[in-house]
């Protein structure tokens, strides 16, 4: 009955808080909270990003179009996905806030689509017709307000998201156009980290996003860093830079090459991670995280952490990295990698392999953005 719907909405929320704790890491009952009623669906988003440190992302395997997780105890079978990822045409852009985003060709040459869809599943959500078919986008990210989309080191479009296009009759949605800050490299990642926007560079430059600003060319600001090492000596497209927020800490993975010579590929040699000290504004390199777990996708493009999540199968103080033709790896922070180890072979791959769909990606519900 209507007069019952929102009947746990009077609950204290202090232990509902620690209820919704208590039901980690199992999926299956953190939606079942959500969907008792709209109170308690609220409280889940507001504590959205403490609940995802305490799960490890599931494995999205294209493949097989099917979604894995850890453990059992996340969930007990394998999920079906409904998006075919290797259709003739599509590119993934990014896994962001959920969400997978891809690029569509439209039904036209003179056409080129964003598509939208739901990550732990594949269901397509939104279909939204890109500033122009003629752009290079190399990358995609949702923020809490917008849908932003990069095609240069010079500039990017945005749009309001969640809701693109109000209009579900134009097919012209109204991008904005942003300079980015002429020093700028390519942008490769987005997040959110205290509730500011942040992004990175191919170079491990750091930005912060205002896209509420007025006048636009203030949109975005270089925050000036220290203590990185020269972009030359890590590797910057298919594994890294990957920054990635823990709890308070923000943090860089960083993935070093080896030294350049006459003959023989640079292959990654090393994982290093770095923090930020943000009162000096200066990384500085960390060879022990703690309780924390970070994951790095090389299809998504994206980075997570993950706290005390043993219970799952997942070693602290580790970094987990889904690349070309590997379910996934481990490494410890700082930990070298000759090139006759056979861990080696997860980066050997990437100067031949240039197909992002043979990569697991990593994914969350969208539940818990």
């Amino acid at each position: 009955m209507p007069e019952f719907r929102d009947w746990g909405g009077g609950l204290p929320e202090l232990p509902l808080s620690d209820v919704l704790r208590r039901l980690l890491p199992c999926l299956r009952d953190i939606y079942a909270f959500a969907g008792v009623c709209r109170p308690w669906r609220r409280l889940l988003r507001a504590t959205a990003a403490a609940l995802r440190a305490g799960m490890p992302p599931f494995l999205l395997d294209p493949r097989s179009r099917a979604v894995v997780s850890f453990s059992q105890l996340v969930i007990a079978q394998p999920l079906a996905y409904r998006a075919d990822l290797l259709a003739e045409g599509v590119t993934l852009l990014s896994g962001s806030r959920g969400h997978l985003l891809l690029r569509r060709r439209g039904p036209s040459e003179g056409e080129s689509r964003i598509i939208i869809i739901d990550a732990l599943i594949g269901a397509e959500q939104r279909e939204v017709t890109l500033p122009s078919p003629r752009f290079a986008y190399h990358y995609a990210a949702l923020t809490p307000s917008h849908l932003l989309v990069f095609h240069s080191k010079h500039a990017f479009f945005s749009l309001p998201f969640p809701d693109p296009n109000p209009n579900p009759s134009s097919s012209c949605p109204s991008w904005s156009k942003h300079s980015l800050p002429r020093s700028a490299s390519f942008v490769t990642g987005v997040l959110e980290f205290r509730g500011r926007v942040l992004g990175l560079t191919d170079r491990a430059q750091l930005l912060e996003f205002h896209l509420c600003a007025n006048p636009q060319g203030q949109t975005v600001q270089m925050l000036p860093t220290a203590g990185l090492p020269d972009a030359t000596t890590f590797e910057r497209w298919y594994f890294g830079p990957r920054l990635v927020a823990a709890g308070d800490r923000l943090l860089l993975v960083l993935f070093m090459l080896r030294p350049k010579s006459l003959h023989g590929n640079r292959l990654v040699i090393k994982v290093a991670v770095y923090g930020l000290d943000m009162a000096r504004m200066r990384w500085e390199e960390v060879e022990n995280i703690g309780a924390y777990s970070l994951f790095v996708d090389c299809a998504g493009k994206s980075a997570a952490a993950c706290i005390d999540v043993g219970s799952c199968g997942v070693e602290e103080n580790r970094v987990y990295v889904a690349a070309p033709g590997h379910p996934w790896r481990s490494f410890a922070p700082g930990q070298e990698v000759p090139p006759g180890d056979a861990n080696n072979e997860i980066f050997a791959r990437m100067a031949v392999d240039n197909q992002p769909w043979s990569s697991k990606i990593w994914v969350y519900p969208q539940l818990f953005f």
